[in-house]
């Protein structure tokens, strides 16, 4: 994401659809990059019709026309003025259209709103996903990107995904004149400890590593990465992963978060992966997840 150009924004027409046009209007204007709007319908199954007597009686094609004529609205907004902004309707499952309508414009980020109170639902069934499967990084957002943004959160596990969402994260920072904390979060309490504990009677704490260790661990990690031409800062914390970066993210009063979703496993949906959704679903702030450039979508 180095050069981006083109921004897929997965718009539902609701107010979650809304935070993520707004924010990617935000980095759209920074990059000088077009828009795509996509909105997908998901087909209703007969039985579903039948069960729910107050759904729509419009067809698909109704429908479709319908949610075209409201992204031509949008598109047309002042909002958007002097951006290039383009529309599509598609019907299918609404991640694997979004992913697909990615592939085929060949966009570099994919932007989705973030579950609201009244639709939890939105979150697992799309969002979480996109973050799963898409092969570019994907930005949710459940609250707009501010333009004028001025703190990015980089966690890190020292792993080579998390080295290139802080690549991607000092692009984003010196874009917006802004400042990178990184956090690298020490679990005393690893999953395998946690496992065992009915077997040793107790989840026994690891040691923390010792001071000389982390500088090492820091000083590998940060070698090589532009880091001169944003203002930076690192930090370690011991405790539950997503939670303290989480709690760290109210702290500093970050605008975004930039973390990879996978670690040093290489395991598909395993310990930085699990983590990166466990913030996706908690966080205020938008969140920017990388994936590692091995990673090849598979069909659900």
């Amino acid at each position: 994401m180095a050069e981006l150009k083109k921004i897929i924004v997965g718009h539902d027409l609701r107010a979650g659809g809304e935070t993520a046009l707004r924010s990617a209007a935000v980095l759209a204007r920074r990059c000088s990059a077009e828009l795509r709007l996509v909105h997908v319908i998901e087909p209703q199954h007969t039985y579903q019709r039948l069960s729910h007597p107050l759904t729509s009686h419009y067809s698909l094609e109704e429908i479709a026309q319908k949610s075209g004529a409201k992204l031509r609205a949008l598109a047309a907004g002042p909002e958007l003025a002097h951006l290039q902004v383009e529309y599509e309707v598609r019907t299918g499952k609404p991640f694997v259209e979004l992913i697909i309508a990615r592939r085929a414009w060949q966009a570099d980020l994919i932007v989705v709103g973030g579950a609201s109170k009244q639709d939890p639902s939105f979150l697992g069934s799309t969002s979480e996903r996109i973050v799963r499967k898409a092969m570019v990084p994907v930005m949710v957002a459940k609250k707009v990107l501010s333009t004028v943004a001025k703190t990015f959160l980089v966690p890190t596990d020292f792993s080579d995904c998390a080295r290139r969402a802080a690549q991607e994260a000092l692009i984003l920072a010196e874009s917006f004149h802004g400042r990178i904390v990184f956090l690298h979060v020490v679990d005393l309490y690893p999953l395998y400890a946690v496992g065992y504990a009915d077997d040793f009677g107790v989840a026994l704490p690891l040691p923390p590593p010792p001071p000389e260790v982390m500088e090492g661990e820091w000083q590998n990690f940060l070698s090589g990465l532009p880091v001169e031409k944003v203002r930076c800062e690192n930090c370690t914390e011991e405790g539950e992963p997503a939670v303290t970066i989480l709690n760290q993210a109210q702290r500093k009063q970050v605008n975004a978060i930039v973390m990879g979703t996978h670690g040093r496993t290489g395991l598909n949906h395993m310990l930085l992966g699990s983590i990166a959704e466990k913030v996706v679903r908690k966080a205020h702030c938008p969140v920017l997840t990388i994936r590692p450039e091995a990673f090849q979508f598979k069909m659900p």
